[in-house]
């Protein structure tokens, strides 16, 4: 949507093509009049005349009938979540941005969906005594970032693209190169009050060794091997030697955007969230007996997914036609959540509640500590880091004997998979019908 300055009754009169002189006449006087009042101030937008005036009633309706389609109630100030709050109706909250997220990528699916499919298993294509899960970082323009890009689109909550640093992976079984699951690292956001005060952080603390946590944005198992308990080991593999490497050897040479400073690059502590309440993936996730996630609180409920189906672009365009300045930029440096920020200032010049940010739809949040002090590292009272030393080797073979094997021989079922079963969950997402 592009948005010009605001414009007088003479040009947009002059703008006028193919009308008599009666119509004219009545747009006179209808600019007329508004032009003489303080809201009364027409833009051009999408090639079209509107007033600001109209736009912002229109606006402020799309987001209540929205918030209220979703079952969430606006009593005053305040916004109430929806009663029913059990993992079907949080996923359902999610249909619409699920929905939007799937058109943004249907050129992508109708070009490389064919060939990406191939790196999917039936389950009986599944060898579970040659089973050979390895561990691939994901570079841009490849067919690797393809499949984690096709991958992704089977969350029935919408993944997020991370901000920041960000480093993607796959796992693949080797043994008929299919893809087992993907996760991704990225930077944490700056305020986390459970996991400050499970750290035991200050404000300066923080502001140091933020650089040292990274947050695991997505994470899972693909079918059918998610069925195989696949999601542990892939959680797992995001606390392995290997990934603690890359991320050192892809930053540690690197200055920080915001403090334009040379940080030490080794990961202490690696944290994640459970859209969906308690999980099945983290819960018990141990290795060699020892507790790898931690459930360390639940996340304040704010945010702005409940704001989908293309009104965060819109509200976004408002405000740029209002404060351009305060419409925000995509960019990392500006703050952790750009989205926050614009979401909050157009509600703001909307004249509706920034409690509408407040969604009460809580997190389950994980802690994953990569070192044996990592919490006197992050509150500065040691210098050197002693890791953990976990080979994705080691976990592979522990996920064998701990999940999969034992897994595979109560729930044979997974045999009866196949491709056509991915293909109707990703096109489940389509607002024109079910794949069929």
């Amino acid at each position: 949507m592009k948005a010009r300055h605001p414009l007088n009754t003479k040009m947009v009169i002059n703008r006028l093509k193919g009308l008599s002189q009666d119509e004219r006449q009545k747009i006179r006087q209808i600019l007329a009049y508004h032009a003489s009042r303080p809201c009364g101030i027409f833009v051009r937008i999408d090639g079209k005349y509107d007033l600001r005036s109209r736009r912002k009633v229109n606006l402020r309706r799309k987001i209540l009938k929205q918030l209220k389609a979703q079952g969430f109630i606006l009593d005053g100030q305040i916004i109430n979540q929806p009663s029913d709050i059990s993992k079907e109706s949080i996923r359902a909250l999610h249909l619409t941005s699920r929905a939007e997220k799937y058109l943004k990528n249907k050129q992508f699916l109708c070009d490389k969906e064919k060939n990406l499919l191939n790196y999917f298993a039936d389950g009986s294509e599944v060898d579970l005594h040659d089973v050979k899960p390895s561990l691939i970082a994901v570079n841009t323009g490849t067919i690797e970032a393809e499949l984690f890009r096709y991958a992704s689109l089977l969350w029935s909550v919408p993944v997020s693209e991370g901000f920041g640093r960000r480093l993607r992976f796959l796992v693949l079984d080797e043994c008929n190169n299919k893809l087992m699951g993907i996760f991704a690292l990225g930077d944490p956001v700056f305020n986390l009050r459970c996991r400050d005060a499970w750290i035991g952080w200050d404000v300066h603390d923080r502001i140091e060794r933020l650089y040292n946590i990274m947050d695991i944005f997505i994470l899972g198992a693909v079918p059918p091997y998610n069925s195989l308990l696949a999601g542990k080991l892939v959680a797992l593999a995001a606390s392995s030697n290997e990934v603690r490497k890359m991320v050192f050897d892809r930053y540690n040479c690197t200055s920080t955007i915001i403090q334009k400073k040379h940080k030490d690059a080794h990961l202490a502590l690696l944290t994640t969230g459970s859209a969906l309440g308690k999980s099945s993936i983290y819960d018990r996730i141990t290795f060699k007996g020892e507790l790898i996630y931690n459930r360390i609180g639940l996340s304040e409920g704010f945010g702005h997914f409940h704001l989908n189906n293309g009104i965060f672009q819109q509200m976004r365009d408002y405000l740029n036609l209002t404060i351009p300045e305060k419409a925000g930029r995509n960019r990392f440096g500006e703050g952790p959540n750009w989205k926050m920020r614009t979401t909050r200032e157009s509600l703001k010049y909307l004249g509706l509640p920034e409690n509408l940010l407040r969604h009460g739809i809580q997190r389950e949040i994980y802690a994953i500590p990569l070192a044996g002090n990592f919490r006197s590292f992050l509150q500065r009272k040691e210098k050197v880091l002693h890791p953990y030393d976990l080979p994705f080797s080691d976990i592979v073979s522990y996920w064998k004997e701990r999940w999969f094997l034992p897994r595979a021989e109560r729930k044979p079922e997974f045999r009866l998979h196949t491709r056509q079963d991915l293909l109707r969950m990703i096109h489940s997402a389509d607002p024109g019908g079910i794949y069929d």
